[in-house]
């Protein structure tokens, strides 16, 4: 259809006056039959007037017009400054970035390793004996080994000296015997020792006799003179109740000789439960 034909004209009932528009086409020059919609009368309706003939766009202009409207549009265009550039807002743009972050796809944080895992043990151990090996190979590292090792070779000999010359060491400093004592190694300084004492009781004019009897032995590998020796009476709580002095029959033993001792007291006190004998020297050995 052509745009004639869709061009519109307005059309009135003759009997009620119902205004309508249709298309100029479907009345044509001639006119044609028609029917009210609001009345129903019939009527041979016809355009009031031919629609205007259609407008071409391509003829709007001559060539001539179009070409003086182009150089006015040119010169136009030439006449308007250039527009500069805006400067950039450091603030928008840190704002762009960080709307970009917010909405950037999240990258999946990868899932904790697994303390039980067998191969992270490994790695770990591995890990810690390089450290050692790292460490074990500085200055100060040595330095430390170096003062250990001096450290516990001083002390190992000075434990050798202690048990070799434990003899001479406790004849100087008498004090030390008891250190022997307590980690049971007991010093002779005298070489001699006590074995097989006994002690016995009996009646002697009608008082009581308290008679002591024991072996004194050379266990030194050298002549020891024999020094006089203590007798101590002991109660039952450890307390000394009476004690004297008994001098042996000889003045020297030699290497594993054996010298009889026996000593006696009239009427000994009550309460006496045992007999400690001694040599009568600084931390005497006694049985």
């Amino acid at each position: 259809m052509s745009s004639a034909d869709l061009a519109t004209v307005v059309i009135a009932c003759p009997n009620c006056g119902t205004r309508y528009q249709v298309p100029y086409g479907t009345l044509g020059a001639a006119g044609r039959e028609v029917q009210c919609a609001q009345c129903g009368k019939p009527w041979h309706a016809t355009a009031d007037a031919p629609p205007p003939p259609p407008i071409d766009p391509d003829l709007l202009f001559t060539p001539a017009e179009e070409a003086a409207l182009d150089r006015a549009f040119e010169s136009e265009a030439r006449t308007i400054p250039a527009i500069a550039p805006s400067p950039i807002d450091p603030e928008h743009e840190r704002t762009l970035a960080e709307i970009r972050a917010a909405i950037a796809p999240k990258s999946k944080k990868p899932a904790p390793p697994n303390p039980n895992d067998p191969g992270l043990a490994q790695a770990r151990r591995a890990f810690d004996r390089r450290q050692r090996a790292v460490k074990s190979r500085l200055p100060l590292a040595r330095l430390r080994r170096m003062a250990r090792i001096v450290a516990l070779a001083t002390l190992l000999a000075l434990l050798l000296l202690g048990f070799a010359a434990r003899v001479q060491i406790v004849s100087t400093f008498p004090a030390l015997a008891g250190l022997y004592a307590s980690i049971g190694m007991p010093v002779n300084v005298t070489g001699l020792e006590f074995t097989d004492a006994k002690t016995l009781t009996s009646l002697r004019d009608g008082k009581t006799l308290m008679t002591i009897n024991a072996k004194i032995r050379s266990v030194a590998g050298t002549t020891e003179p024999v020094p006089p020796v203590l007798v101590t009476l002991i109660d039952a709580s450890g307390a000394t109740v009476y004690e004297w002095t008994a001098t042996p029959r000889a003045a020297e033993l030699h290497p594993g000789e054996v010298l009889d001792f026996s000593t006696e007291v009239n009427s000994p006190p009550n309460g006496a439960a045992k007999v400690r004998l001694s040599f009568t020297t600084p931390r005497p050995s006694a049985a």
